[in-house]
């Protein structure tokens, strides 16, 4: 256990600045060199007084061979892990990945309060990219995080006395902190992220319904079309004008193929990577802490807009794999909608299993994500998939 405080921190670097402008040579001089801050740019000097400059570098090469001094005695004394740990702290504040993280989250947000007031859908469109490219952040964001955590763990278990006790203090203090500042940042971006998804899906679905009517058009044009061409090829075998039959066999299969094209390219496009950031979006917010309780209205329906376009997904999925030139795509049967929902499930159980994998990789100790919440929510979201596909079922 780190006792209290036992030593006065260094002058910050802002403060240090000020008092090189102001202080005469010999008030520089006097100055404690250990109470300076470690790293001292090498600018400062030629930002300083010419009548300081000599009295300056005498004081910096004091404070850094005192530094240098305290940093071999802590290594001898703690080992290698300890000195990473405390480097670490030192590093912590606006690093690269955070500042670029925190930067691109306050655009979006920005961005996301002008598509709540005009409801534009091209605003949507830029709000969908825009959280794509935040995803690519997150998993260095997290990383860091854990390292803060990690880190802030390994010098909480160090027995130390005196002014290294308040040095180790003062770098968990600052790792907390980081990992303070990150959270509370994921914690914002959890939140707008579920409303922006939650908005994309309701659009697919809208989009899926809307081309449902036509695909269904096309599917009993297709029927037509086989049906004759089926009367077609039972007549070619029984008819001595051949050539006349094939010809217009041919033509009835050109046309199938035609309006099969249609029906494909009037698919709506759902994938894989949608449907895992979807997932992603509803699973964070529903396990981070600081969002957890406070999610947005309608997070249920979200859910709901997930199942169906999963379910739809998988639809998709069997279709491609038939040859639906021979054979149109027919209302799904009841036996059809179980296979889509085992795949779905299927689909559920790998994405958790990869989660589970994943979260080792940017657990924090300040927002711990147990085993038993992510086993929780899994079942909950299958659960309620099995509902959802019941009811569809029921429903026609």
């Amino acid at each position: 256990m780190i006792p209290p405080a036992t030593r006065q921190p260094a002058i910050p670097m802002e403060v240090f600045r000020k008092l090189v402008t102001s202080l005469s040579p010999e008030e520089l001089a006097r100055l404690p060199p250990e109470k300076l801050p470690e790293n001292i740019p090498l600018d400062l000097v030629e930002e300083a007084p010419l009548y300081s400059r000599r009295a300056l570098e005498s004081l910096i090469l004091a404070a850094n061979a005192h530094h240098l001094e305290r940093r071999l005695d802590l290594q001898a004394r703690y080992g290698d892990e300890v000195m990473a740990a405390l480097d670490k702290s030192r590093l912590t504040g606006n690093t690269a990945n955070v500042k670029i993280f925190h930067y691109k989250l306050e655009d979006l947000e920005r961005l996301h309060g002008r598509w709540q007031a005009d409801q534009e859908p091209i605003l949507l469109d830029r709000l969908g990219h825009a959280i794509r490219a935040l995803n690519a952040l997150l998993l260095d964001v997290r990383a860091e995080n854990s390292d803060a955590s990690m880190a802030a763990q390994l010098l909480r278990h160090q027995s130390a006395d005196g002014e290294h006790a308040e040095t180790i203090r003062q770098a968990i203090v600052k790792l907390h902190q980081h990992s303070e500042r990150i959270e509370n940042l994921l914690s914002r971006y959890f939140r707008v992220r579920l409303d922006i998804v939650q908005h994309e899906m309701h659009d697919k679905l809208q989009q899926v319904s809307r081309l449902d009517h036509q695909a269904e058009t096309l599917r009993q044009q297709i029927e037509h079309l086989r049906t004759e061409l089926e009367q077609t090829q039972t007549l070619w075998r029984r008819t001595v004008k051949k050539n006349q039959t094939n010809h217009q066999a041919e033509h009835l299969q050109s046309r199938i193929s035609a309006l099969v094209a249609e029906q494909r390219a009037r698919e709506v496009s759902i994938s894989e990577n949608q449907l895992t950031l979807w997932l992603d979006a509803l699973v964070d917010a529903a396990l981070h802490p600081r969002t957890r309780n406070n999610l947005p209205i309608g997070q249920s329906d979200a859910r709901m807009a997930l199942y169906a376009l999963l379910n739809r997904y998988c639809q998709q999925q069997e279709s491609s794999a038939m040859q639906i030139a021979r054979n149109p795509f027919l209302q799904v049967d009841p036996a059809q909608a179980i296979r889509f929902m085992l795949l779905s499930e299927q689909f559920i159980l790998d994405y958790f299993s990869k989660k589970r994998n994943e979260t080792t990789a940017w657990i924090s100790d300040v927002a711990q994500v147990r085993s038993e919440d992510l086993d929780g929510l899994e079942r909950m979201i299958l659960g309620e998939l099995k509902k959802s596909s019941r009811f569809r079922r029921r429903g026609g």
